[in-house]
């Protein structure tokens, strides 16, 4: 932990045995650029943890006990993530005598900008699949009453501008997800928005050239 992190981290009050941390209001969107956001937001538990506190503040204890992890490895990560300007410590309170830190996200959303010498041949888009295919496994066979989960996956011809269209209605829904006000008592929702143009054999076929006259 550097100067500045202590710093910040001691001028934080301490809040006494039983009073509630509430969730601060976060910033829709945060920019990930750099090889050390990259480096500590693709650590698996990390993106898990990430995805934690992204609703509600927590220690490295409850932190662990959801992930059945000990407290001093989800520690190390939140240190990690704290380094790299993803995590933050917003709150402090005496639990059984010990202060202890609470952590939420920097930001509700983390966009990806990293330039190429950065991100090398690895695709962000395909990492963020990925973590969304497996959430969604894991949300499957965790959970049956889930009545409103939805997929559909179609594919369409669209002119460029009724692309563009879709693009922006789609990004539109996004940001109302993102404002939405979190509602303490309720259930954490997925959701995964995709736009992508199809590849090379789902498009146009092309002509074969007519047959020549004998």
């Amino acid at each position: 932990m550097d100067d500045a992190q202590a710093d910040n981290r001691d001028a934080i009050p301490v809040l006494p045995e039983g009073v509630p941390v509430a969730m601060p209001d976060l910033p829709l969107r945060r920019v990930i650029s750099t090889e050390q956001q990259l480096k500590a937001i693709g650590d698996r538990t990390r993106s898990r943890i990430l995805g934690i506190i992204q609703n509600q503040p927590a220690t490295a204890k409850q932190i662990a006990d959801r992930l059945g992890a000990t407290p001093g490895a989800i520690g190390h990560h939140l240190h990690i993530l704290e380094a790299a300007g993803l995590a933050q410590i917003v709150a402090r309170r005496i639990t059984r005598g010990i202060v202890a830190n609470y952590y939420t996200r920097t930001a509700r959303i983390f966009t990806y900008d990293p330039p190429s010498d950065v991100i090398g041949e690895s695709s962000i888009a395909l990492d963020i699949f990925t973590a969304a295919r497996e959430e969604f496994v894991e949300a499957l066979e965790s959970r049956a009453d889930d009545p409103y989960c939805s997929n559909s996956f179609p594919h369409t011809r669209l002119a460029p501008e009724r692309a563009r269209i879709y693009h922006e209605r789609l990004q539109a829904l996004v940001n109302d997800i993102l404002q939405e006000q979190p509602d303490p008592d309720g259930d954490v929702y997925g959701f995964f928005v995709a736009m992508f143009k199809a590849p090379a054999y789902l498009q146009n076929i092309a002509e074969s050239p007519p047959p020549e006259a004998d």
